[in-house]
């Protein structure tokens, strides 16, 4: 069993991330306290009593407002006493201070995630990368939750931000080499060029790697799933919010949107886009 000094351990949230961390943690022997109101699985009495919560409830990008946080902010703001919260919840970089700053009597962290849905037990338990960022100077704290944690070839405690930021760098790139992918295999049609074996060569070069390179999927086209695109639209509006260009990436999501099924168009109608814009903003003040 990992070593940890925390008492009692509790998850908010128990789909994909949380019953992944339940899997875990009750297979290294820690029985933990559960509480997902949409499951009517536990309650927020029982999770109330851990000192050590994992917060893995959905950050989903919703039309006209964009990055909806608010299932995070009502898991925080329903504990009581002082605890050590950690989000595994996406959030924007910056967001985490804030949670901080509005709830000071908890030590809170981030933890993000890198797992698929189809092999979400198994990607926790072998994770590449095992990161936790933190707040104040609550590095010893988040070196603690570490070690409750899976090891990983990579292991790091950082600022909550970079934590944040290195989140959504992930998926964003994993966005833009899904449509490299997809441009890629159309090239290869029009040459009459078996992309499947060239697939497997592009996958062959360890600075490349075969993830990410399967043009048909799930059976559709372009990058889809819970991740991938609400993460890479919750990015661009940050950035256009603070004035800075991400074109490739914006291309990406534009070229996307060709591949798949039409998906929400970033802050429409218009009508609303004064509105969410100084909402989505708001976010990380």
């Amino acid at each position: 069993m990992p070593s940890h000094g925390f008492r009692r351990v509790g998850v908010v949230g128990v789909g994909v991330v949380g019953g992944a961390v339940r899997d875990y943690l009750e297979g290294e022997g820690i029985r933990p306290l559960l509480y997902d109101r949409d499951k009517r699985l536990g309650s927020q009495a029982e999770v109330d009593q851990a000192d050590l919560v994992f917060v893995c409830v959905p950050t989903p990008y919703r039309p006209v407002v964009g990055f909806d946080d608010s299932a995070v902010d009502d898991a925080i703001a329903s504990l009581s006493g002082a605890k050590t919260v950690v989000l595994k919840s996406t959030v924007l970089p910056g967001m985490t201070e804030k949670y901080q700053r509005r709830y000071p009597q908890h030590t809170v962290l981030f933890n993000p995630e890198f797992l698929r849905d189809k092999t979400a037990v198994a990607d926790f338990l072998e994770p590449d990368r095992q990161i936790v960022g933190y707040c104040r100077s609550d590095e010893a704290v988040a070196a603690e939750v570490l070690r409750l944690l899976p090891r990983a070839p990579h292991e790091a405690v950082v600022p909550a931000a970079v934590a944040e930021m290195a989140k959504y760098a992930t998926n964003a790139f994993l966005a833009m080499k899904v449509v490299f992918a997809n441009e890629l295999f159309d090239l290869a049609q029009a040459l009459n060029i078996d992309y499947a074996q060239v697939r497997v060569s592009l996958a062959a070069d360890l600075r490349i790697g075969g993830s990410h390179l399967e043009v048909l999927d799930g059976g559709y086209r372009g990058y889809g799933g819970k991740c991938l695109p609400k993460d890479t639209m919750a990015l661009l509006d940050l950035a256009e919010d603070l004035g800075v260009e991400m074109r490739l990436l914006e291309a990406a999501h534009e070229v996307n949107s060709r591949l798949k099924a039409p998906v929400p168009m970033r802050r429409q109608p218009a009508a609303f886009v004064a509105e969410a814009a100084g909402e989505v903003r708001s976010k990380i003040a």
